[in-house]
C-alpha cells in the first residue's frame, strides 16, 4: 500500500539540503512528520509547520530508532556522508544505518536514497559504501524503495552555490578538476517531489528509481554556465593526472577539500542508466539546469538596455 496524505513519515536526515526540500513538500501535502536531530536547537525554524516534530536522538542508535518509528506509516532515509572523518564513517552511515532502518522499520515503507553511480566494484570507497548498504537493506526489506540521485542543487546548494564562491576567487578562470566527467543535476525540489511520490505509490515498493536531470553534462560544462550566469571567466579544466595530484595535496589539508576518494567518485561520473526507471515514472518532468540557473542567478536588471547599478554591484551585463 502506498502511503497517504495525514500518515506519520519519520525522516532521518530531514534537517538537510534535500530533508528540507522533502519536509516542505510532503507537509504541504498533509503528511503529518517526525524528525529526527541530534540537534533541535538548530532547527526550530521548522516548528513553523504545524505537523512536524523534532526528536532529538541518535539515528544509529536501534532502540531509538525503533522507538521513533512507531506509530508511523514510512520511515525515509537521506542520512549521507561525503568523506570519513574518521576511518569506518562509510561503513558506519551508508552500510550499518541502512540495514538498522529496515529492522526498525519492519512493516512500514522504507525509501532510501543513496547516490548515483553506487558501485560495489569501484575504486570509490564512498560509491562502494553506497551500493553495499542498499544491498544490506534489501537483503531485509525487499520491497524498500531505493533512490539514486545526481548532482543535488537549488537554493543554498553546496554545488551551485560553492562554484559560485570559487569562481568569485578566480579571475583568470576557475580550475576545474576532472571537467570532462559526466553528471546529470537535479533540482532539489524535483528530487522532493519525486521522493514524495515514491512514498504515494503501491507499484513503487522494490524498486530502484534514478533521479536525473534531463541534461548529461560535463562537470565543466555545467560550472562554465554558473559561470556565465554569474558575469565570471570561464573555466579551464585539469587533466586526471594533474587533478589526482591536487587530490593528493588537498586531502592532507584540514577538512580535506579534495580528496583521493572524491577524485575516483568523480571520476566515476553521476549518471542514470539509460532506459532505467526515473523522475517520469514518478510523474515528474525534472528542470533543465540552464533554465533552473536563471531563477538561482538571477541577471543584473536593465534599464534601456543598459544594466542598472545597484549597491555594492558593478555594472556589468551578464549573458544567460
Amino acid at each position: 500500500m502506498g502511503v497517504r496524505p495525514g500518515a506519520l513519515v519519520v525522516v532521518l536526515g530531514g534537517c538537510g539540503f534535500l530533508g528540507r526540500a522533502l519536509t516542505r513538500d510532503l507537509h504541504h501535502r498533509g503528511y503529518r512528520l517526525r524528525l529526527i536531530t541530534r540537534r533541535p536547537d538548530r532547527h526550530r525554524d521548522l516548528l513553523v509547520l504545524p505537523r512536524l516534530e523534532l526528536w532529538e536522538g541518535d539515528v544509529h542508535d536501534e532502540d531509538f530508532l525503533r522507538k521513533a518509528a512507531s506509530g508511523a506509516a514510512a520511515l525515509v532515509n537521506l542520512v549521507g556522508i561525503l568523506t570519513e572523518r574518521v576511518p569506518g564513517d562509510f561503513v558506519r552511515v551508508h552500510e550499518e544505518l541502512p540495514a538498522r532502518m529496515a529492522r526498525a522499520g519492519r512493516g512500514l515503507r522504507l525509501v532510501h536514497v543513496s547516490v548515483a553511480g553506487a558501485d560495489a566494484a569501484s575504486a570509490s570507497a564512498y560509491l562502494r559504501s553506497k551500493a553495499r548498504g542498499e544491498r544490506l537493506l534489501r537483503e531485509s526489506a525487499p520491497d524498500a524503495v531505493v533512490v539514486r540521485p545526481s548532482v543535488l542543487y537549488g537554493p543554498g546548494d553546496s554545488f551551485v552555490g560553492r562554484f559560485q564562491r570559487l569562481l568569485r576567487w578566480a579571475p583568470l578562470g576557475l580550475p576545474v578538476p576532472l571537467a570532462e566527467s559526466l553528471i546529470a543535476p537535479v533540482h532539489v525540489d524535483d528530487a522532493a517531489c519525486g521522493l514524495a511520490a515514491a512514498l504515494a505509490r503501491t507499484g513503487a515498493a522494490g524498486h530502484d528509481y534514478g533521479f536525473c536531470g534531463p541534461e548529461v553534462l560535463p562537470l565543466g560544462q555545467a560550472v562554465a554556465a554558473i559561470a556565465r550566469r554569474s558575469g565570471r571567466p570561464p573555466p579551464w579544466g585539469l587533466s586526471a593526472g594533474v587533478s589526482l595530484w591536487l587530490a593528493r595535496l588537498l586531502g592532507h589539508w584540514p577538512g580535506a577539500p579534495f580528496s583521493v576518494d572524491q577524485w575516483h567518485t568523480l571520476r566515476a561520473g553521476s549518471v542514470c542508466p539509460p532506459g532505467g526507471p526515473g523522475l517520469g515514472d514518478l510523474g515528474v518532468t525534472p528542470r533543465s539546469f540552464e533554465e533552473a540557473l536563471k531563477d538561482l542567478i538571477p541577471g543584473p536588471a536593465l534599464t534601456h538596455g543598459r544594466p542598472r547599478r545597484t549597491e555594492g554591484q558593478a555594472s556589468r551585463l551578464t549573458h544567460p
